[in-house]
């Protein structure tokens, strides 16, 4: 009898502990459900910019290579706005209304857009902008981002080293754009340390942009194109204007070398589109607030010197330049 009971207690702790072994392997399986859960969560992300550009769209390859290198999977509603404020402000209600995980602006009046628009505890990420205090972007809880402040001072240098006898910088410029007047507010500030003037013309749209570039191309040296969407808009446009008059173009950005300008000293779009998806990523990955992450302007700056262009113009490039310079051909 012993013995039967001596089996019956064995066959019962050998089942209990088959039973617990069980039940901790199905734990285990729900645990590792959990974890895949967390990883394959794919966030809901809009993105926008204010037209259809190639220094923009860098900006916005900049970003989602930046969300992909940080493991994050994302459904992205790429909206443009196709230059129209109106249009503009109905996208970031959109993104408001569809409780997007996260938003992401590129330019100076989408970032102003989604800051009106886009409330409460949906993060946003601008890029792109080239002065968050001016346009109003600074001091918001959910929103932070990058600069691509054109670094005025070195490119006045550059301007100075490359063109010694230069006297007229001609600068043209959408004055409905906060982050343009800020830009021409600083170069008028600081070019007569260089010893250049400065011909300004303001304009609304693409149209007075060319009248404006046929009419100072008589009176300029250099012209000084800068991060203003209606410029990179219509910058073929100027560029014919200014290789006629044989004017060179110094711009703030490789998307206007690359476009046949002569020669560009910035950041790129891409590194600042970058820069602003590791932002992103602490955000959606590591919880972390947009008040809690300052808002940065992004250096590193580039030397590009358009060869067609040079030849074009006739221009021989100091031998102090083109050490620090690349070269590059014009894109189609």
């Amino acid at each position: 009898m012993k013995k039967i009971m001596r089996g019956v207690l064995l066959f019962g702790m050998l089942g209990g502990m088959l039973l617990s072994c069980g039940n901790k392997k199905s734990n285990n399986s729900q645990d590792g459900k959990k974890d895949s859960q967390v990883s394959e969560k794919i966030y809901k992300i809009g993105l926008s910019q204010i037209v259809d550009h190639p220094a923009l769209n860098a900006a916005k390859q900049g970003f989602k290579d930046a969300l992909a290198k940080a493991g994050i999977k994302a459904d992205y509603d790429d909206k443009i706005a196709n230059n129209d404020m109106s249009n503009q402000t109905l996208i970031m209600q959109q993104f408001e209304a569809d409780k997007k995980d996260l938003v992401f602006a590129v330019t100076t009046p989408t970032a102003q857009a989604a800051k009106n628009q886009v409330t409460g505890n949906t993060p946003v990420v601008f890029a792109s902008v080239t002065d968050p205090k001016s346009a109003g972007l600074e001091g918001i809880p959910n929103v932070t981002g990058t600069s691509g402040a054109a670094p005025v001072n070195e490119n006045l240098k550059l301007m100075r080293e490359l063109l010694p006898e230069a006297k007229k910088i001609g600068i043209i410029y959408n004055s409905s754009e906060q982050n343009s007047v800020s830009e021409v507010n600083n170069l008028k500030k600081l070019a007569g340390q260089y010893g250049f003037t400065v011909v300004e013309k303001a304009v609304t749209n693409g149209t007075e942009m060319v009248a404006a570039a046929n009419l100072i191309a008589k009176d300029i040296d250099i012209y000084y194109a800068i991060q203003d969407n209606t410029v990179a808009s219509y910058f073929a446009a100027l560029l014919d204007v200014f290789n006629k008059s044989k004017i060179p173009v110094l711009a703030t950005n490789d998307v206007y070398s690359n476009a046949g300008g002569l020669i560009s000293q910035g950041t790129t779009d891409y590194n600042i589109g970058y820069r602003s998806g590791e932002i992103a990523a602490e955000i959606l990955l590591k919880g972390k607030k947009p008040s809690e992450i300052p808002i940065e302007t992004v250096k590193n700056l580039q030397i590009e010197i358009n060869k067609q262009n040079m030849e074009l113009l006739g221009i021989k490039i100091p031998d102090s330049i083109l050490k620090q310079a690349k070269m590059v051909e014009t894109k189609k």
